[in-house]
């Protein structure tokens, strides 16, 4: 059983989510890879896209860590008990230092046996779209998402 992810493995997924099919060719993303605790191990940026993506893929990333599940599943639950989602966003900010975001493009990264090794987080794209690279980076490297 392993119990991290390299960073090769974590370029590896990078690369293949950003040579992932766009919605338009304007386009651009920023993508992150954490490792099980939260923290990042890649990121990057292409080069026009807004800086801002580059913070909001690391704590797409993150959240999925901190919560243990994908971002999408968290914003239904957030859409749902908007109360709630405040307060644990709270908690995970001061206790941690680590923000949870409910946007989609927050996926786990995890090896045959299922066992939590990080998360990828992307930024630029529709949230859909997010959510499919994402997915794409992860698969392509050999992992699951599941």
């Amino acid at each position: 059983m392993r119990n991290v992810l390299t960073l090769l493995e974590a370029h590896s997924i990078i690369a293949a989510a950003l040579a992932g099919p766009r919605t338009a060719p304007n386009k651009r993303i920023a993508v992150a890879v954490c490792d099980a605790g939260g923290h990042v191990l890649a990121l990057q940026r292409e080069e026009d896209a807004p800086p801002l993506l580059a913070h909001i893929a690391m704590a797409k990333a993150s959240t999925v860590v901190v919560y243990g599940r994908p971002t999408t599943e968290l914003g239904a639950v957030a859409d749902e008990y908007p109360v709630w989602f405040g307060g644990i966003r709270s908690v995970a900010q001061s206790a941690m230092g680590m923000p949870l975001i409910g946007s989609k493009g927050g996926r786990p990264i995890r090896d045959e046996s299922g066992q939590l090794l990080g998360a990828i987080g992307i930024a630029g794209e529709t949230g859909d779209q997010d959510d499919v690279l994402g997915k794409l980076g992860v698969e392509t490297a050999g992992f699951t998402t599941g």
